[in-house]
């Protein structure tokens, strides 16, 4: 069901290693293609991060075989370590503008580096008795963490065994884990999230896969923050004080493929084409009336993989969902349908390696399709409307990596949240309207296992009654991959 990397003459051995179950083109290597397939591998973004995936599931990926049966089972394990020193430098989250009565508006949390009361600094402002603070200025953030990068700790572990000679079963299961404190305690629990379980049934036929693994919606945006940008980094990390993984670009033109319990169908190749469809457990917008869903989501993407000689090579896709919504407690009529399309590609040719891509649909949201959220829907429960675009471009230069990249997400606001209220001129909420971002990382790979990274990100929020934030993040770790 997956999106297959490159390989040709003279690719990095070191390329992040992908995650999701792979084509029946790969079941069989040659001695080239096992030396440069290191980079094939896990990977997670965070969902609100992230997401992806640590576990394979052939020989191909250079994971650690840890015990042979006499009878033809493979017990393995494949995982990574990382840590971050992250710094977060420039405006804090906007503030109601204060009129003769009170505020002119308000704001909804979804968007800019948190929730309003991130610690910062900032004045008060006081009122006509100069005496009664009636609210403050926005301020500004300086605040260092120590924390995960764009994955978390990930330990997996798997088995395999051939049924035939042309087909193969593999179970995998992966434990997340994160550096950082909740809520910035001096002291805190880290339960591991068993973020994945799968079982896979790999032949000529195609690939069948059933349990929790990466979905197809945007996977292939996903993919491209993962090579070539943050699959060794930490980029946008949410919240300042937020757990959990970063979330690289995910919210700035990038919308994160999830987790989710599902049956997926991958066709073989045919002259480069492959199309993987699925079935996905329901999931309805908590938090809004439609929080109501009765049938699974399907899920699908369209690949093309096109060698360009021994240059390098092309990699296509086009993706989609759709998920049928219901209000709680009323007739099956009171109803929303949330959907969306992700395309772009990839494209190597020697050390340079470009990617670009975008997405649009209704009731996706900022991060992730179907986010509970402002950002994906109204206080009417109206779905809002949301696109994206990015692009990104790394060079390869012996152990180093150089990257770039851009992207933008906006929620195109509806009708009702343009209508002014009499008695202040403004609209009652200001709401997120685009997140921009401009990212940069330098990677060096000591060794094909120990890489270090250092990385920034300019981040640019707008709101559509005119507010701003815009905040730096200095970023820079370790991350050790087995």
């Amino acid at each position: 069901m997956s999106l297959q990397g490159f390989n040709f003459p003279g690719h990095s051995p070191r390329r992040p290693r992908l995650p999701w179950p792979r084509r029946r083109d790969d079941f069989a290597v040659s001695p080239e293609q096992e030396r440069v397939s290191l980079w094939r591998k896990a990977v997670t973004v965070s969902l609100a991060g992230t997401i992806a995936s640590v576990c394979a599931t052939s020989a191909a990926f250079a994971d650690v075989t840890l015990m042979k049966s006499d009878g033809g089972w493979e017990f393995f394990a494949t995982g990574r370590l990382n840590a971050f020193f992250s710094w977060a430098k420039g405006d804090n989250m906007p503030v109601a503008h204060i009129g003769p009565n009170g505020p002119l508006y308000q704001f909804k949390s979804a968007g800019g580096t948190g929730v309003p009361d991130t610690p910062g600094i900032s004045d008060p402002i006081y009122g006509p008795d100069m005496m009664t603070v009636i609210g403050r200025t926005q301020g500004t953030v300086d605040a260092m963490r120590v924390r995960s990068g764009f994955e978390g700790n990930v330990l997996g572990f798997g088995l395999r065994r051939d049924l035939t000679e042309t087909t193969r079963f593999t179970g995998v299961i992966s434990i997340w884990s994160m550096v950082e404190s909740v809520d910035r305690q001096a002291y805190f629990a880290d339960y591991g999230d068993v973020r994945e379980g799968y079982l896979e049934l790999q032949g000529k036929w195609g690939t069948f896969l059933a349990g929790k693994a990466l979905t197809l919606f945007d996977r292939g945006a996903t993919e491209a923050d993962f090579l070539y940008m943050h699959g060794y980094g930490l980029g946008y990390p949410g919240s300042i004080g937020v757990s959990g993984p970063a979330a690289g670009m995910i919210g700035f033109g990038v919308l994160a493929s999830t987790f989710s319990g599902g049956f997926v169908y991958a066709t073989p190749q045919l002259l480069g084409v492959q199309l993987s469809v699925g079935v996905y457990d329901p999931a309805a917008l908590v938090g809004s009336r439609l929080d109501r869903t009765s049938t699974v989501r399907p899920e699908f993407e369209l690949t093309v993989d096109e060698p360009l000689g021994g240059l390098g090579k092309v990699h296509l896709f086009f993706n989609g969902t759709v998920q049928k919504l219901y209000a709680r407690q009323q007739p099956d009529s009171f109803s929303a349908t949330a959907a969306g399309v992700g395309l772009g590609g990839r494209v190597e040719l020697g050390p340079v390696h470009l990617a670009a891509g975008g997405h649009t649909g209704k009731g996706l949201g900022l991060t992730f399709a179907l986010e509970p959220s402002e950002s994906t829907y109204s206080d009417k429960s109206e779905l809002r409307k949301s696109q994206g675009f990015f692009a990104i471009g790394q060079v390869v230069l012996s152990r180093f990596d150089i990257n770039v990249g851009y992207g933008q997400t906006k929620v195109v606001p509806l009708s009702d949240d343009l209508i002014a209220n009499p008695m202040t001129n403004y609209p009652t909420y200001s709401l997120i309207y685009t997140q921009t971002g401009y990212f940069a990382a330098v990677v060096y790979h000591a060794a094909d296992w120990l890489h270090f990274d250092v990385d920034t990100m300019h981040a640019d929020f707008k709101w559509t009654a005119g507010d701003r934030q815009r905040i730096n993040f200095y970023n820079a770790g370790t991350t050790v991959t087995w």
